[in-house]
């Protein structure tokens, strides 16, 4: 086969000999169950469990066992001399005395092989030492396949921001657990960095969570920039990574579209490897590791001294706070060091973190030089207006037209089209840029661009997509009503560095749509927190607002949410647990918002999509498609076209239109 000389394996299954092998030579039996497991999973006595790529053998050898034995016995002599090269290779001579025994299919417990009994019959520590050596043996396995070298270790220590740090970013450089507070533009990824080098141990690993794909994005690109000489040890790992890779590897490969391509797909594959030093990812790809996803094992060898960081974990709805929470917990006990930065982390939220995971908390000090400019700053002037968005039109084309840039934020996507068709009307389309979530992925890349050149579109139209890493500063802000949480987000996109005098921002009291997104009673509460404000506001003031409005903390149906997450049993009881060589279709065990979206092709794109297939550019032609919510309402619009799901509803420069 490797030779090219047949046309396919006919049955032979290399793992049954390996493993048969490493028995014959005295391996433990966790390493003789992963050899034989690193292809497929064990077998599966559930009812409705999925046969598919199951190792369903071990009470009846598979056919060709006989006729492998037979070739292995012949070529006996030839395999010697080889093992006798590899065992002085490893230094390991011991193994080397008895590899000629005989092989025999009868080389392990049955009970490993079977997900049901494994449990019972194997002890949690040789489950987990499985598990831990299946997980390295896999990727291995994945690596030497691909032809894939190790890429160079990131040496965090290196990172110098350019700047004299803060006296509360140089403080974030202390050992273990920490959770810090500082307002939005004052430097937290310089203190995370800084706190990351200072816990990093000998080729440690980084993993950096962020909450939307616009802001991995661009976090992935800052520190490929900080750390310019290692950018091809970071690591991108979501959903659409490989779009977003796809637009670097053009500027590498500008004639060669088909090579682009198959560079940015092999580099987001091997995001979900044990390969990059350094990842940058959505705490959906911890949970994968935790709730026993596919490739779980990996987190046994790549967790324990890492460094994590938990970038506004306050965005979080219940349920995904609880996994998180509770995964940082887990990590925390497997010896990850641990840091959750936000603006505006309530205090209720910031008190249950430091129960779970022990915390010291660092915030900016009033008293310091360098702290206190950035509690002291006043970025804005905040009014509450008694009018929609719509109302506010008139306003916000009068600052557009004195030569102001002006920031939009709405709630809802159908809302921020419907401003932008009319200030286009007013301004002009050349002034006007509209970014949301119902874009497809070449279209998002293209305003992600746009926004990080050095001039900002005049009026920049949004939904919650600018609320996070984006380094874009407007000189006006209108924003729909939110919790003060959101808002703090939005005002920090206005007047970011705060060098300027304080920015007017209006927040529109009365929705667009009467659909309610976030929780009615904590928006009317920070309405009225601003509303008993007068001049600037300043950062502390945020704060003070964020602890009164989430005073307390989360109630009802949200806490025992929140609770059922936290207390998952894989994350309270995770050796428990344990079954080696298997894993949860986790997306639908613990996590709905997954399942919930959908990619649907506008009907207008189907013949582009359909050409950039004929000429193999995969990625290009999934790039035309849109992640939406998977609603009746919205399927009643998709057909099927042969291998992928098409909507009539309109696409054009303003994304999909549902309505």
């Amino acid at each position: 086969m490797l030779l090219r000389r047949a046309p396919d394996w006919k049955g032979r299954r290399h793992e049954f000999l390996s493993a048969s092998f490493a028995a014959a030579i005295g391996a433990p039996e966790e390493i003789v169950f992963a050899v034989l497991t690193h292809h497929k999973r064990i077998a599966d006595s559930r009812p409705f469990a999925d046969p598919n790529n199951r190792l369903c053998f071990y009470h009846s050898l598979p056919e060709s066992w006989a006729h492998m034995n037979r070739e292995f016995e012949a070529n006996r002599d030839a395999l010697n001399d080889l093992w006798t090269e590899i065992t002085c290779a490893l230094n390991r001579p011991d193994f080397m005395t008895s590899s000629d025994k005989p092989l025999t299919g009868l080389f392990l417990p049955s009970a490993w092989c079977d997900a049901r009994k494994q449990r019972n019959a194997i002890p949690d520590p040789l489950r987990k030492r499985a598990s831990l050596i299946r997980g390295l043996l896999v990727t291995a396995d994945h690596l030497a396949s691909g032809h894939e070298a190790l890429p160079s270790p990131v040496d965090l220590k290196t990172f110098h921001p350019g700047f004299t740090l803060r006296p509360f970013q140089i403080r974030s450089a202390k050992n273990g657990n920490l959770i810090l507070r500082a307002p939005t533009g004052s430097g937290k990824t310089e203190s995370a960095l800084n706190w990351a080098a200072f816990n990093q141990p000998s080729n440690g690993r980084l993993f950096y969570t962020l909450p939307y794909t616009a802001a991995l994005n661009a976090m992935h690109s800052r520190l490929q920039r900080e750390f310019p000489a290692r950018a091809n040890s970071i690591g991108l790992l979501h959903g659409k990574a490989a779009h977003h890779l796809f637009d670097a590897m053009q500027r590498e490969y500008p004639s060669n579209p088909a090579k682009a391509t198959s560079e940015a797909k092999a580099r987001a594959r091997l995001a979900h490897e044990m390969y990059y030093p350094v990842r940058v990812c959505t705490p959906h790809q911890l949970l994968r590791f935790t709730l026993r996803g596919k490739g779980w094992e990996q987190m046994l060898s790549e967790i324990p001294g890492a460094c994590v960081i938990f970038d506004e974990v306050h965005s979080y709805d219940p349920a995904l706070a609880g996994l998180t929470l509770g995964t940082a917990r887990l990590f925390h006990e497997m010896g990850a060091k641990l840091m959750f930065i936000s603006a505006t982390l309530p205090k209720f939220l910031e008190q249950l973190i430091a129960r779970l995971v022990p915390c010291e908390t660092i915030t900016p000090t009033p008293k310091l030089e360098g702290d206190e400019e950035v509690l002291g700053t006043h970025r804005h002037f905040v009014r509450v207006a008694d009018a929609t968005l719509h109302d506010l039109l008139p306003s916000i084309i009068r600052d557009a037209e004195a030569g102001c840039t002006a920031l939009v934020v709405c709630n809802h996507v159908r809302s921020a089209q419907l401003m932008a068709a009319e200030l286009r009307l007013a301004l002009g389309s050349e002034a006007i840029c509209l970014f949301h979530g119902r874009f497809n992925a070449r279209d998002r890349t293209r305003i992600e661009t746009s926004l990080s050149g050095p001039k900002l579109p005049r009026v920049l139209v949004a939904t919650q997509v600018v609320e996070v890493s984006l380094d874009i500063s407007y000189q006006k802000g209108y924003f729909e009503a939110a919790p003060i949480d959101a808002l703090a987000q939005r005002m920090g996109r206005v007047n970011r560095r705060g060098t300027d005098p304080p920015a007017d921002i209006t927040i529109a009291a009365r929705p667009l749509n009467r659909h309610a997104i976030y929780d009615s009673s904590r928006t009317v509460a920070t309405l009225e927190c601003l509303r008993s404000m007068s001049g600037p506001i300043s950062e502390q003031s945020l704060t003070d607002i964020c602890d009164r409005v989430y005073v307390d903390g989360y109630t009802g149906e949200d806490l025992k949410i929140f609770n059922e997450r936290l207390d998952h049993k894989y994350l309270t009881r995770f050796d428990e647990h344990i079954i080696a060589g298997d894993h949860e279709n986790w997306t639908e065990t613990a996590i709905t918002d997954i399942d919930s979206r959908v990619d649907v092709l506008p009907s207008c794109l189907l013949a582009e999509f359909r050409q950039l297939q004929s000429e193999h550019l995969w990625l290009e032609a999934d790039a035309l498609s849109v992640n939406i919510f998977r609603t009746a309402r919205l399927m009643k619009h998709v057909r099927t076209d042969r291998d992928i799901w098409v909507t009539d509803l309109p696409y054009n420069g303003d994304g999909l239109q549902l309505n």
